[in-house]
């Protein structure tokens, strides 16, 4: 459990399960509930909460549900009985206007004041999304100890957005704990193999809520899987298993039709059925609702639905003995990153190796145009002064200042930047003025590392960007503010991942992406704090260590990395950083080796692939809606492939190849701080594409002795070269860069060097620069230098 004090939560109730599901949660995860909060169809006739909901027998039987692409209306009379249920205040308020922003990411441009303004107005013309800011906010004015908000988004990326872009204006934490439920690890009792297990893989969470006692049945169907004899069915409760078979038994005939995949259409994400919670554990639920009377009612296009005449809430038998602690929360780590925890080699310490003394730097700002990207590296100011803030407004002005330059780029095209500050104490009032760069919905990735001293004297902040030139509707985003059990939420102006088209032949049908994925840091998801031994559900016996928890912390920062990138439809990482810490520097370079070894066990080659079972993350709302944005982030969606990585896609070596292998490149960096304190941070270029190749090779007679490369070529569109520079070299390193530049610099490239050493007056570097305390490269060997090179 999380040693912070519990957030004071407003639960969004739409009547279905996912909602009343994720109340469970919250108190699971150590939260108060205080208020439920619901909006209902104005056009239809509703009874307003009052002090007595027992009964709900007026006789009035509810009016077709509306079909809101924000909101579950059918059972929308029902709604008034849950705060005589649950015992918690219910607030309502009518949806007003249409889905006027019908993109996938809530694309709202007016300013938060106008927002504001304009959402207590009741305007039929507005965006339905803004039906939910008068209603929060009155709940707020009754309960100001409000913080939170949870809602039951599973796999809609539009209803997350909308939820998210409001709580950030109302400045609540948005919380949704089934996020990404359906791909997170399944019990134990899951993966025997059995056909049993198999059966219910797909309806996993239907199995967890029935495991607690939830009831909830379904009122509506709209899939060709499905039909009226599914209406007011259980899906969620103990004696229900035989419906959740035939659930999974006729999605399973007609999801591939859906695109939605088995695993949502079985929840109903794809809208193939609706439902309504009546009953659930007991430290919840203190009475149970019963509907009086229904009728069957069917819609267009084969829709069926029930017609609610009449509910009533009613004292429930007998305590069911489910404790909160009885909900069960998806394990930390997926199995294939749990046994590369318990595969990583933990033996003898390698030896302390001391850092670099650097010299003074000179990091010159230099711009790239490589196709259709554009960087802008080592911007700084010191001419602003000492204060940090200061300087990242200077640095904000000239960054503008040279887009202005371009062909009609702006701070929207900037898809990824590296942040880099002198001391972490510095990170608020850095972001403070960061964040006034971007107004979109989807800012760009970012890392953010302290380099300490390294960096040149008087600087503090130095930031370089990577823009894209290409068209900005044809960039996808990642950009989950909500805490769930997924992956870390987004707690700054920046997205987990940014993916563009790689500059392609015009005849190409589909353009390959690069993924441009934040730099990640082992935050357990549901408490945003570091991970520890405890936190698992596992319980591990492990000898407790420096190294055994620094390989805890290692591998859930990767498989961080590693679930953006699935969500992203990645299927290669083109190469990895590790930035890592040490305090007293007495384990680096053992850090390093380990970080190396969890790198290189993931790209190993599986002895079976028949046991993959990585499905693409898929959005079904905007499945069902078929929205233009979605369609064109999704056209790899439909790929049966293994996973990543993506092993079918790997080419074999030309005969002029030296080696091949299949592990990408790969460089760790030490460097003074990371943010949270934690003591490494991955960093991933992904791409998604249709073949890929990795070769190595020792161009020693232009480099020199100790040098070796590592290319990932996507696609024959692009290659991503790191060179490793020896430490024991034997020359200086200004040869040995000015070699590289003779090899693989043709002036337009994308150009990183990381290094311990400053480069001598006179000499400039034409790409970014990372001034590191030490730098390590394959097999954990310790280097003078590493460079990165993008280029088309």
């Amino acid at each position: 459990m999380s040693s912070q004090p519990g957030l004071n939560v407003i639960a969004l109730v739409s009547g279905g399960k996912d909602s009343l599901y994720s109340i469970l949660h919250c108190i699971r995860n150590g939260h108060k509930v205080v208020a439920l909060a619901n909006l209902y169809p104005k056009q239809t006739k509703t009874t307003a909460p009052d002090d007595s909901h027992d009964a709900h027998e007026d006789g009035d039987e509810e009016e077709e549900d509306i079909d809101s692409f924000m909101y579950q209306t059918i059972g929308h009379s029902v709604i008034p009985l849950y705060e005589t249920a649950l015992q918690i205040p219910l607030y309502r308020g009518a949806i007003t206007g249409g889905a006027v922003d019908t993109s996938r990411v809530y694309r709202n441009t007016a300013t938060a004041h106008q927002q504001n303004d304009r959402a207590g107005q009741g305007e039929e013309d507005g965006d339905e999304t803004e039906s939910l800011i008068p209603l929060l906010r009155s709940v707020k004015e009754a309960h100001p100890e409000a913080n939170a908000v949870s809602a039951g988004a599973i796999l809609s990326t539009y209803q997350r957005t909308r939820i998210e872009d409001v709580a950030a204006r109302l400045h609540l934490v948005p919380l949704a704990w089934l996020w990404q439920y359906p791909v997170l690890p399944p019990p134990v009792e899951r993966k025997d193999g059995s056909a049993l297990s198999a059966n219910i893989a797909d309806a996993g969470l239907l199995e967890d809520m029935a495991a607690v006692g939830c009831s909830a049945r379904i009122i509506k169907v709209a899939s060709g899987g499905l039909d009226d004899t599914f209406l007011w069915e259980d899906v969620s409760s103990s004696f229900s298993s035989s419906t959740r078979g035939r659930i999974v038994k006729a999605m399973r005939r007609f999801a591939d039709a859906d695109v939605g995949g088995v695993r949502g259409a079985v929840l109903g994400e794809g809208g193939e059925y609706e439902s309504l919670a009546v009953d659930g554990p007991g430290f919840l639920w203190k009475r149970r609702v019963e509907v009086l009377g229904r009728e069957v009612k069917v819609g267009e296009g084969g829709v069926g639905f029930l017609g609610l005449r009449g509910a009533v809430c009613v004292d429930k038998e007998e305590d069911d003995g489910v404790k909160p602690g009885d909900v069960r929360r998806p394990g930390v780590l997926d199995e294939k990153f749990d046994a590369l925890l318990d595969g990583l080699s933990l033996g003898a310490e390698a030896e302390a190796a001391a850092p670099r003394v650097s010299e003074q730097w000179q990091c010159e700002p230099v711009q790239a145009n490589n196709g259709g990207l554009w960087t802008i590296s080592n911007l700084s100011a010191p001419e602003a002064g000492p204060d940090a803030g200061k300087q990242m407004s200077a640095i904000a002005e000239k960054v503008k200042t040279i887009l202005s330059t371009g062909d009609n780029q702006s701070t929207d095209d900037i898809v990824f930047a590296t942040v880099l500050l002198r001391s972490m104490t510095d990170f608020t009032s850095m972001n403070n003025i960061y964040v006034s760069l971007f107004k979109k919905p989807n800012p760009p990735a970012r890392a953010t590392v302290a380099c300490g001293s390294a960096l040149p004297d008087g600087v503090n902040i130095m930031v370089s960007f990577v823009v894209d030139l290409g068209p900005r509707d044809a960039r996808q985003g990642l950009h989950v503010q909500s805490r769930s059990y997924w992956a870390p939420a987004n707690i700054g102006p920046y997205s987990q991942a940014i993916s563009v088209p790689v500059l392609a032949p015009a005849s190409d049908q589909e353009s390959s992406k690069l993924v441009y994925i934040a730099g990640q840091i082992p935050l357990e998801p549901a408490s945003m704090e570091m991970i520890t031994w405890e936190t698992l559900s596992q319980q591990k016996q492990v000898q407790q260590s420096w190294m055994a928890d620094y390989a805890l912390r290692a591998v859930l920062a990767l498989q961080h990395l590693w679930r953006i990138g699935a969500a992203m439809q990645v299927d290669w990482w083109v190469g990895g950083v590790a930035f890592l810490t040490d305090d007293g520097n007495k384990h680096i370079q053992a850090k390093a080796r380990l970080a190396w070894q969890a790198w290189a066990k993931m790209h190993m080659r599986p002895e079976e692939n028949g046991d993959e079972d990585d499905e693409p993350t898929l959005d079904a709302w905007d499945l069902k809606y078929g929205r233009r944005d979605y369609v064109y982030e999704q056209t790899s969606s439909t790929k049966s492939g293994p996973g990543l990585p993506n092993f079918n896609l790997l080419q074999k070596p030309d005969p002029a190849d030296i080696t091949t292998n299949t592990i990408p490149p790969f460089l760790a960096a030490q460097i003074s701080e990371l943010p949270r304190g934690s003591d490494i941070e991955w960093q991933g270029l992904g791409c998604v594409c249709d073949e890929v190749s990795v070769t190595t090779d020792k161009p020693v007679a232009e480099i020199g002795v100790g040098a070796d490369a590592c290319t990932t070529a996507i696609d024959k569109k692009l290659n991503y070269i790191c060179v490793e520079i020896g430490e024991d070299s034997g020359s200086d390193l200004e040869s040995r860069l000015q070699g590289i530049l003779r090899v693989y610099g043709q002036g337009q490239e994308h150009m990183v060097l990381y290094t311990a050493k400053a480069l001598r007056d006179g000499f400039v570097w034409p790409g970014q620069i990372v001034p590191c305390l030490s730098v390590w490269g394959r097999e954990g060997r310790r280097l003078g230098g590493g460079v990165v090179i993008q280029c088309s």
